[in-house]
């Protein structure tokens, strides 16, 4: 199993662990803090890392620009749109969404920098 191999998983399993706290945050106050948040955001990045970086970049970082700006704007937007309970819960899921990606396309922009410097 390979760097490829191993930040795939990573980054599953970083955005997997926020999407659970977003979801479960619907439900009662957000049990992914602290230590774990950490610890898949820090997922999250390495998959970008060493997977994300191989892939097409610019389709996840305006995928990435989507999730920042739709999160954003969720009290505008979602907050029209649902009763309170399912607003709780999409918000939840897309802002999980978005702390994944901009962890990840920060660790693609770290390798981006890298690939400048040592070509």
């Amino acid at each position: 199993m390979g760097p490829g191999e191993l930040g795939k998983w990573a980054w599953i399993i970083g955005l997997a662990l926020l999407l659970l706290g977003g979801i479960l945050g619907a439900f009662m106050d957000n049990p992914i803090t602290g230590v774990i948040a950490d610890i898949a955001l820090a997922l999250a990045f390495l998959g970008g890392i060493f997977h994300l970086a191989g892939g097409d970049r610019t389709a996840f970082f305006i995928a990435t620009l989507a999730l920042v700006a739709v999160a954003g704007a969720d009290s505008m937007m979602a907050g029209g749109l649902f009763v309170g309970f399912l607003h709780d819960l999409v918000a939840g899921i897309l802002e999980a969404g978005r702390d994944a990606a901009v962890a990840g396309a920060s660790g693609v922009l770290l390798m981006t920098l890298y690939e400048w410097v040592m070509p």
